[in-house]
């Protein structure tokens, strides 16, 4: 079975319909933590629209690890504007499985400052956003991840969308 799915994860309240405006749509919610799916498409359209082609503080190696992986700042920029206050907790995530084998990369950060160490889990950025794993079900359970499969079809337009920005 595959799980292929890539997602901008929001800790706290968020405006849903501002997101929505954003082109966020909520893929699931759980407690205060909100899964965005995305795609580097996304986050390449957003930076070429506003200009900001400035990079997170991702770990070293992971846009090579992940060519997919989206690692644009305008991703800060966008949580920041669906939440309250200055300095949004959130994490970008992504996974790439067929029948149990894979790779999957995760960065959480407090604003602009990345909490996750180099190499991090999605299981260690979920704790980072305030996720507590259970007896029974670690962080990626408790959250519900595993219902989402793959990132929905309306991500598609972003790549058109990139194509015509020469993004």
């Amino acid at each position: 079975m595959t799980h292929a799915l890539c997602a901008l994860v929001v800790a706290g309240q968020v405006d849903t319909p501002r997101a929505e405006s954003l082109g966020l749509r909520a893929g699931l919610a759980h407690a205060d933590i909100t899964v965005f799916p995305i795609d580097h498409y996304f986050s390449a359209y957003w930076a070429a629209v506003r200009g900001n082609h400035a990079e997170l503080d991702l770990p070293p190696g992971i846009l090579t690890e992940s060519v997919t992986f989206p690692g644009e700042e305008v991703l800060h920029d966008l949580v920041r504007e669906v939440t309250p206050g200055h300095a949004p907790r959130f994490a970008v995530i992504q996974t790439e499985y067929f029948a149990g084998t894979g790779d999957q990369w995760a960065a959480a950060f407090d604003g602009k400052v990345r909490l996750t160490p180099d190499g991090a889990t999605i299981n260690e950025a979920l704790a980072a956003l305030g996720v507590e794993a259970t007896d029974t079900a670690d962080e990626f359970d408790v959250i519900g991840l595993g219902a989402l499969r793959g990132n929905p079809d309306h991500l598609r337009t972003y790549a058109a969308l990139c194509a015509g920005l020469g993004a």
